[in-house]
């Protein structure tokens, strides 16, 4: 039986990229020699790592004001190394609840500077994005999960504030254009829209890194020396790197970031309309903050929801449940999953009698 993948990440990866990646771990290039064999400065590999960043600067149509630079580890790992690099002890940045991954952030800079929490939505089980704040005068810059991957909410529109912002775009990376002049610090996992769980990709303005720290940053976590580096500092997770390059490939010869938009918001509108006709099923966020990659959703009462999960296994679908502590149902469809499947999961709800 075909199985359809709508696991929140790691995730589905387009077909050709695992055809080419499964290749690549056996000969790459013709060398008798595992990409995941060769080290990470000779000359075969500084060609997949430099291709990489040129295909993140091209797709975002980067200025020479931003360096792309690649990490191991996840974007959790930034949530602390952002605050180290960026302000000094003693100082304040500043985030809106919007859920799981705001609080991940909040905790995590915290013992670096203060944190200002400008609003939350928690009392209404983060359904929306809150946007009814005002920014402390004294804010370094702003923090912004872009994409709340277990609450489904997602920001549609940046806010627009007089200090840099940083965003985790972990779930929305390459998903569509960007307002780049709202952004000094962009970081992103790969393991949901261009590659394998082991790299994270950075985009970052260079001139935020001008201010002068009144604290050590250690020399592997300092984005400096990773630029200087060309990511290339300590050893990095070659394959994983190798495979992000495939992958940004694809979403090029695909059409790039626009068409990625066009076609998720063809998927998310698909299956929203379902949800909200569906008489066995809502939509767990207000309309204008629902995510295009994280579809989330519940059944009218427990014993639908048990028997729908029963219902989607047996026809193929994986990866539907909700997270624990929310519960309901996920549908991630980032940028590898074809309208297709969309189409598919939506079959099944119409189908669904229980």
């Amino acid at each position: 039986m075909k199985k359809y993948n709508f696991s929140p990440g790691p995730a589905v990866i387009p077909s050709s990229v695992l055809r080419e990646a499964s290749e690549a771990l056996i000969d790459f290039n013709g060398m008798g020699l595992s990409i995941a064999e060769i080290s990470h400065r000779a000359p075969q590999f500084i060609d997949v790592i430099e291709e990489a960043t040129s295909l993140v600067k091209e797709l975002y149509q980067l200025s020479d004001d931003f360096e792309v630079i690649w990490t191991d580890g996840g974007a959790s790992t930034q949530l602390a190394l952002a605050p180290m690099n960026l302000v000094n002890s003693g100082e304040s940045i500043a985030i809106a609840d919007t859920g799981y991954w705001a609080i991940k952030a909040i905790n995590a800079a915290s013992p670096f500077c203060n944190v200002h929490v400008l609003a939350t939505s928690n009392d209404t089980n983060y359904d929306r994005i809150p946007k009814d704040w005002e920014l402390p005068k004294d804010t370094q810059y702003l923090h912004v999960v872009s994409n709340e991957t277990i609450d489904g909410t997602q920001y549609h529109d940046y806010p627009t504030v007089p200090v840099p912002i940083v965003a985790d775009m972990t779930s929305d990376f390459l998903t569509r254009p960007l307002p780049l002049h709202k952004f000094s610090l962009i970081f992103a996992s790969a393991q949901k829209n261009f590659g394998l769980a082991g790299t994270t990709c950075l985009i970052i303005r260079k001139d935020i890194l001008n201010k002068k720290l009144n604290h050590i940053v250690p020399t592997i976590f300092d984005y400096k020396t990773m630029i200087e580096q060309k990511s290339l500092y300590h050893t990095i997770p070659t394959f994983p790197v190798y495979v992000a390059m495939l992958t940004l490939r694809w979403t090029k010869a695909q059409g790039g970031v626009t068409e990625m938009h066009r076609r998720n918001k063809e998927k998310s509108t698909l299956l929203y309309n379902e949800i909200d006709k569906n008489p066995y099923f809502s939509g767990s966020v207000v309309a204008e903050d629902r995510s295009m990659m994280n579809v989330c959703f519940r059944a009218n009462n427990q014993q639908i929801e048990n028997s729908f999960l029963d219902f989607a296994e047996k026809n193929g679908i994986v990866g539907i449940k909700g997270f624990p502590t929310v519960g309901g149902f996920r549908a991630s469809i980032y940028n590898a999953m074809p309208l297709e499947s969309v189409q598919f999961l939506v079959d099944v709800m119409q189908k669904f009698n229980p």
